[in-house]
């Protein structure tokens, strides 16, 4: 039988607050462009009032991820069968970009409305887990890698490609790259790998103008001939007017039609010149941290490899894909499309980030071998554990 906890709290507390944060800033982010598009009607709530939809739709997505049987993909006597059908599934959504996809922003990666990568991230950590969880020898040495596990990042990297979303394929590569670590690879295996993956991502870079274009924007942001160093010149314009104390609510001078994507990807430049160091600090960063830090507290008390690396990769992904972003508006790394979790506007991204945080209650509510040992009725102790 399953044994449930105390529902963790803290954890959906934190990411609450993180939503509620994201709602007001896409809101004071967005108001300028949304007041100026004709198909926004001069609403200045457009924006965050979808916002405000997707958090809905975000919430039952984790409230139904939190209560996921994820043991069906590890232990149910039909473990196969639901293995390779999300397997199957994560294969069609990627595949389906690639054919019925719709370019934006020099990507490929809408069907829809609906961003299929996003989602897919959420099937990678639960495959590769399972996977690893049911085949740790397949880790140990290079051949046993490139004969499955590897096949996990390849595949899902190699579709993200062909989509040109350099940026999710930069966050699904390191976080399954650590994945495979925690599971017991080398590191001079994980170098390898990294070496492999390397040049087709640098290829892309080459092929693509728009990125390549992005790079020299990176190196040289107060270069205005390059039209890309718009965003990375006047992000850092936007975080350095900030100062310690911060302009206040809704007095950004950046989002004024200067700063691009002001309420996607350079979001964190419109929250730091408006609230300041400290405040940035105290509502942004600190809840961040509370929620990696819960996420790796949750790995090490789960009952198993398998809900320890479900609860590792969700933590992973998140913290990614929030480092890259973060790096991005400091111009520490280059502009490569990647939002800012629970806080950017953005249906597909604020869900599959809701999913993974549910995946985290989820693996939360068990208790550790350990911790049930002494509550466990001798008629169930040859029983395996069911989630």
């Amino acid at each position: 039988m399953r044994r449930i906890a105390a529902f963790d709290m803290s954890l959906f507390l934190c990411v609450l607050i993180l939503v509620g944060l994201g709602i007001a800033c896409v809101y004071t982010a967005s108001y300028p462009k949304a007041l100026a598009l004709t198909e926004t009607g001069g609403d200045s709530f457009f924006y965050a009032g979808k916002q405000i939809k997707n958090v809905l739709v975000g919430l039952v997505a984790m409230m139904a991820f939190t209560y996921l049987p994820l043991g069906i993909f590890y232990r149910h006597p039909r473990r196969d069968a639901f293995f390779w059908g999300l397997v199957t599934v994560v294969g069609v959504m990627l595949l389906a970009v690639l054919v019925l996809g719709q370019s934006k922003h020099g990507n490929k990666s809408w069907v829809m409305g609906i961003q299929p990568s996003e989602f897919a991230k959420v099937g990678i950590v639960l495959t590769l887990s399972a996977y690893l969880a049911r085949n740790p020898w397949m880790v140990k040495t290079m051949r046993s890698l490139f004969a499955g596990p590897v096949w996990f990042l390849f595949i899902p990297a190699a579709l993200i490609m062909g989509q040109k979303d350099l940026g999710t394929t930069l966050m699904v590569v390191l976080a399954t790259m650590i994945m495979l670590m925690i599971a017991g690879t080398k590191a001079r295996y994980i170098g390898i790998l990294l070496a492999v993956l390397a040049l087709p991502m640098f290829g892309l870079i080459l092929v693509k103008p728009r990125t390549a274009e992005r790079f020299r924007a990176w190196a040289q942001p107060e270069n205005r001939t390059i039209i890309a160093s718009d965003q990375p010149r006047n992000s850092l314009i936007a975080i350095g007017s900030g100062g310690l104390l911060g302009r206040g609510f809704c007095q950004s001078r950046q989002k004024w039609f200067y700063l691009p994507a002001s309420q996607n990807d350079s979001i964190f430049a419109v929250i730091a010149e408006e609230f300041g160091f400290f405040l940035t600090v105290l509502l942004l960063f600190c809840p961040y941290l509370f929620l990696i830090f819960r996420g790796f507290s949750i790995a090490h008390g789960a009952p198993d490899e398998f809900h320890t690396l479900v609860a590792m990769g969700s933590t992973v992904m998140i913290a990614t894909q929030a480092l890259i972003n973060l790096g991005m508006a400091m111009n520490l790394l280059p502009t490569i499309g990647i939002n800012l979790p629970f806080i950017s506007y953005g249906g597909s991204s604020i869900i599959a980030s809701m999913m993974m945080a549910g995946l985290l209650l989820n693996v939360s509510t068990l208790r550790s071998a350990t911790a049930t040992r002494p509550e466990t009725a001798p008629g169930d102790a040859m029983q395996p554990a069911m989630s």
